[in-house]
């Protein structure tokens, strides 16, 4: 098994496995605690291996030199990548996992070992496809291709010069447990390489889905109005827009309305920001749970509030803001607020007419409900119609005796 490649200073296409450039050191420390668990991985299984052979020489399979040979290759070649990994001397070459040097000493101790003994043939081969597994680490297709097309031209070769000194070492018990724990050792090896995988792909699915639900929320608030809950301005008009695609391929009516709190100002100096707050929040509440699911309430800007009404006529959304300004007048205020408290809204209603820019009819909407101000607020008032008047409300925000409620049209427009 191979140690993942560190962090490196450039990244690669193709790559088939390893970390990209991070400058985060949590990062950075958390892989290089990967690599040196993987290491010992590493070294754990050559040791075994080692063992393996071991048993095959006692066991009168293999010579002895043959063994010491192997034992004093893969030693050296595990050391000189500990002391590359320990020196962050494997930091400074292209390939800082060494995954080239990992397989060549592993690979070409085989082999070798595998030519002093042609009876080990079968404990060979094995370790061999243990290591292939190892190509998920490789850090380039180039690397992993290129070592394996080596080996085995040279694993063809062996077998076409050695084939008949080769053969299973189960003539005798001590051989069949080997052959077994041979068997035992591969099946491990590549189980913790498929666990450690598996492992990983796991926390990254989980990570990935951590990550998918942050970008949905963050969506959420790029499209929502935190104080009041409904959408804010990109995102009412990002839902004004589709309705007029709509009404664009379908012919459908489409109707808009612009909503302002009365006396607004007047109601934060009043009863201060968090009284203001507090009005905002219950008019968005209000509105929203007025409507349809296909229609859309929007914090337009300040206290300005927009509704988009898809399949409606104006005379349907008449009587749709008509009960809605009356919701927001019998709303307990008092409780809310203050005891002096009476909030209204002043309307103004446009319908889409094709082909129009969706400026337009927010436009219309706009100097129709100035209109509604201009008259005398806590009114609906339609495009190029009069308004509609309620019958004995005060002006919302004003106490009652002040100036602005004896004469509306008097107070400042807000």
């Amino acid at each position: 098994m191979t140690p993942p490649d560190s962090p490196a200073n450039t990244t690669d296409s193709r790559l088939l496995w390893g970390p990209e450039a991070a400058g985060d050191t949590d990062y950075a420390a958390r892989w290089r605690r990967r690599t040196w668990q993987l290491h010992g991985s590493v070294v754990l299984s050559h040791l075994y291996a080692l063992l393996l052979f071991v048993g095959h020489a006692w066991a009168g399979y293999a010579p002895w030199q043959a063994l010491g040979w192997y034992a004093l290759w893969i030693g050296a070649g595990m050391g000189f990548i500990t002391w590359a990994y320990a020196s962050g001397w494997s930091q400074t070459r292209r390939d800082p996992g060494m995954f080239l040097a990992h397989q060549l000493i592993a690979i070409s101790g085989t082999l070798g070992l595998w030519m002093a003994a042609p009876q080990v043939a079968f404990q060979a081969m094995v370790m061999l496809l243990a290591f292939s597994a190892d190509g998920f680490l490789a850090r380039r297709r180039t690397s992993f291709w290129m070592t394996w097309g080596c080996t085995l031209v040279a694993v063809a070769a062996i077998v076409y010069v050695l084939g008949p000194q080769m053969r299973m070492t189960t003539d005798t018990p001590a051989g069949q447990l080997l052959a077994v724990a041979v068997m035992v050792g591969g099946v491990f090896r590549c189980s913790l390489l498929v666990t450690y995988f598996r492992g990983m792909q796991y926390r990254l699915r989980g990570a990935h889905d951590q990550l998918a639900g942050a970008l949905a929320r963050i969506e959420s608030l790029a499209r929502s109005d935190e104080l009041t809950g409904v959408a804010n301005r990109r995102g009412v008009m990002e839902r004004l827009q589709q309705a007029q695609q709509a009404v664009e391929r379908q012919g459908t009516p489409l109707c808009v309305a612009l909503l302002d709190i009365d006396h607004f100002k007047q109601i934060n100096d009043r009863y201060g920001h968090d009284g203001g707050d507090t009005v905002l929040r219950a008019f968005g509440q209000l509105l929203a749970a007025q409507v349809r699911a296909i229609d859309c309430v929007g914090r337009y800007g300040g206290e300005e509030f927009l509704l988009v009404l898809p399949g409606t006529t104006p005379s349907q959304a008449q009587v749709l803001l008509e009960r809605v300004r009356q919701h927001i007048a019998e709303l307990p205020w008092a409780q809310l607020v203050h005891a002096d408290l009476q909030v209204h809204c002043t309307v103004g209603l446009s319908a889409y007419r094709l082909g129009e820019p969706t400026e337009a009819v927010i436009s219309r909407a706009d100097a129709a409900m100035y209109a509604g101000k201009a008259a005398g607020r806590n009114l609906i008032v339609l495009e190029d119609a009069p308004a509609l008047a309620p019958a004995g409300l005060p002006p919302a925000g004003v106490p009652e005796g002040t100036a602005a409620q004896r004469d509306p049209a008097s107070a400042k427009v807000e």
